[in-house]
């Protein structure tokens, strides 16, 4: 199905040379200027390791699109239906590490944020109101998606919001696995569905401009990986309703996919047409594993993506994606024993992309 793009390569080549090389040098110098800003691994209080140091200015008339797991975030009030080790209060935000989490989305300036790991709609909401206050977040999503630890996807917006869904009741036993390389399924499986549902919002943007998010959040731990895999089909499936449903339709898939560049559950998206934002730092983090320029995880790790579809990916801005490294602990930090540090936001980075609108109607 793709001989005619093959049969016409020769006579791009010269011009993709160009191109991937130009990127290439560019990636490795921009590594090298980062790299030379890491302090020495033994320091005691947090450090800037991974990412870019400061986001990179938003390009004039581009709208900044982010996603950001941001570690737990809840309120003070006591949900009852929490209770034990899941009990919500333990996560209740510190005034220290809420003004980090907003100073962190103040530099980054997005007018659209996807967020993970958010009590409620209730919390963000607090959190806008307590921290965010003149960002012009005037705009939130959040459904409450049954986990059982109390947390989902979120969004802030600059603009209106509208189109809400999630899939909380979606069954994702027997999908089609199609060819070879997938985890085996645990034996004596009978029922299986979103350990996070995904959240998809439309967001009403200027003079008719509209874009489809949906953010995610997969399912974590090494051991999941065939509940990944799962929760991907299914999403392609539901990302190939809305795309037939509007083949014009600008589609960003982001979030929290808790899987590296090479697993099964991302390729899924890949393979389903979707393009990575940053899909160039697969060769950096394969064959460099020192590059800290596009790790999104402070256990050294890629996990955090915006993919865009080709309607999407035709109006991203050159040069703006990328990582922005917010501080890390120590290598002394025992993240399940350990009080957060000073100057700590989340585990996480955001990724960042701008867009800039061409389908104004």
């Amino acid at each position: 199905m793709f001989s005619w793009q093959f049969n016409g390569l020769h006579r791009y080549r010269g011009h993709l040379a160009f191109v991937l090389l130009s990127g290439v040098v560019l990636g490795l110098l921009a590594a090298e200027t980062h790299l030379k800003q890491v302090p020495p691994a033994d320091q005691s209080s947090p450090v800037n390791r991974y990412g870019q140091s400061k986001p990179r200015p938003k390009a004039p008339q581009a709208i900044r699109i982010a996603t950001y797991n941001m570690l737990n975030l809840a309120d003070h009030n006591d949900d009852p239906a929490l209770s034990g080790e899941h009990d919500d209060m333990q996560y209740a935000l510190t005034k220290q590490r809420g003004e980090k989490l907003a100073e962190a989305i103040r530099a980054m300036d997005a007018d659209v944020l996807a967020l993970q790991e958010i009590e409620s709609l209730e919390a963000l909401t607090w959190f806008r109101d307590t921290y965010l206050d003149g960002m012009g977040y005037d705009y939130i999503a959040s459904e409450d998606v049954g986990y059982y630890r109390g947390f989902e996807c979120a969004v802030l917006s600059r603009y209106p919001l509208s189109d809400v869904e999630i899939w909380a009741d979606a069954d994702l036993m027997n999908l089609p696995r199609p060819g070879v390389g997938w985890t085996d399924v645990p034996a004596g499986t009978t029922s299986l569905g979103y350990a996070r549902s995904p959240l998809k919002v439309v967001v009403d943007g200027p003079d008719g401009y509209k874009l489809l998010l949906v953010v995610l959040h997969h399912k974590s731990g090494g051991s999941y990986k065939w509940h990944r895999e799962a929760e991907a089909i299914k999403t392609n499936q539901l990302v190939a309703a809305m795309r037939e449903q509007d083949p014009s339709a600008n589609i960003i898939v982001l979030g929290d996919f808790n899987a590296a560049p090479w697993d099964k559950s991302y390729r899924l998206y890949i393979e389903n047409g979707m393009i990575d934002s940053l899909a160039h730092r697969t060769m950096q983090i394969k064959y460099d594993p020192d590059a800290p320029l596009y790790k999104t995880h402070e256990s050294n790790r890629v996990l955090d993506y915006v993919l865009l579809n080709s309607a999407a990916h035709r109006e991203l801005v050159l040069g703006s994606p990328h990582v922005y490294g917010t501080l890390m602990p120590p290598d002394s930090y025992d993240w399940r024993n350990d009080p957060h540090p000073p100057g700590y936001a989340a585990d996480h980075y955001p990724v960042i992309v701008d867009l800039m609108p061409q389908d104004r109607h």
